[in-house]
């Protein structure tokens, strides 16, 4: 067998040649994966093209679960990356962080104009925030003739009858039971468990749906599947932009963030980090605010929104006057037996 031995000159002219190369070409050989919302083409469209034709960096969407705590924890243990980096909400974003040795590789991007220009609340270091997003109740107008007006509203099925859905998820619907048992919001935090599923267990049988993704909310919304639905503010206002007769309850509204993450120990963390600088960026964050019906984080972007377009976002001022933040912290340090809890009670 005869064996090849490239010689100096055979290697000098490889890489003459690789040299030669236009830098595009060469960067197009490097390529992230980014699980998104799987709005349509929105983040494809606000960040995802832009950034490659800007950098030759490839940029993979994928769509995964909405709560991919253990996902992600699977990823990073195993040193298997289906994903490099993920938009996750603030609360999963924290847990991540601070579960074990954490999960998330920090950011180091202190020195990029948009993080500068990031309002602190929605950064960490191992956090951008890319997104406002408020869970609402969306409903049938077709159905609902009484327009609710809170979440007492929602859990009072004598006085608005109706089909409803539920997150499967203690994040919301906890929240959700003591509003609608009366708790003022801002006497919200710390949650009271007990007092919630008292109110749960008193609803549970008028709950039709326990859905586990924000496209299967819209669904039930569109279809008509059930009547009233709390749901992501960026997912009812998807079935209204779709033509079916449904509104949003914007009272009560639970408000918090989306942002960028990646994940400890991924080979392509760096790159994870130029995109994440490029996508803080009020241009981009306007187009992806048009697109899902989510708030920017970055305050120039809303100059760029339609003002028709502006009052359908959580950060329009007349939605948020009676929003809820969600004390993140209080879930990073409760998610895990809360989880454990709703299980057994959602199947029991």
């Amino acid at each position: 067998m005869v064996r090849y031995s490239p010689t100096r000159r055979h290697l000098v002219a490889g890489g003459a040649a690789l040299l030669a190369m236009p830098a595009i070409l060469r960067a197009q050989a490097r390529k992230i994966v980014v699980r998104d919302l799987g709005i349509g083409t929105s983040f494809m469209d606000a960040y995802g093209k832009a950034f490659t034709a800007a950098t030759g960096i490839e940029v993979q969407p994928v769509t995964g679960a909405n709560d991919p705590i253990a996902l992600i924890k699977q990823m990073v243990d195993a040193k298997t990356y289906t994903w490099d980096m993920s938009i996750v909400s603030r609360q999963v974003a924290n847990q991540l962080a601070a579960d074990g040795a954490g999960y998330l590789e920090p950011l180091k991007i202190d020195d990029a104009p948009g993080w500068k220009a990031l309002p602190e609340m929605f950064r960490s270091p191992f956090y951008a925030g890319n997104d406002v997003v408020a869970t609402v109740l969306g409903y049938r107008t077709d159905k609902v003739k009484t327009p609710p007006k809170s979440w007492a509203d929602f859990f009072d099925t004598a006085k608005i009858p109706g089909r409803r859905a539920m997150r499967r998820s203690p994040v919301d619907s906890m929240e959700q039971a003591l509003l609608g048992d009366g708790v003022a919001g801002d006497r919200l935090f710390p949650l009271d468990f007990d007092r919630a599923y008292k109110r749960l267990d008193a609803m549970k049988k008028n709950v039709a749906v326990w859905w586990t993704s924000g496209a299967q909310s819209t669904q039930l919304l569109q279809s008509g599947e059930v009547d009233l639905c709390p749901t992501w503010n960026g997912r009812a206002q998807a079935a209204v932009n779709s033509g079916a007769p449904v509104a949003i309850m914007w009272d009560q509204a639970l408000w918090q963030s989306e942002g960028w993450a990646i994940l400890k120990g991924t080979p392509n963390a760096d790159l994870c980090r130029e995109f994440i600088k490029f996508a803080l960026a009020p241009e981009r964050q306007a187009i992806f605010a048009k697109a899902t019906g989510y708030g920017p984080t970055l305050p120039a972007a809303i100059n760029s929104i339609d003002p028709a377009v502006a009052k359908t976002l959580p950060t329009f001022p007349a939605n948020r006057a009676s929003a809820i933040l969600v004390d993140v912290d209080f879930w990073t340090k409760n998610r895990d037996l809360a989880a454990e809890r709703f299980n057994k009670w959602i199947v029991g």
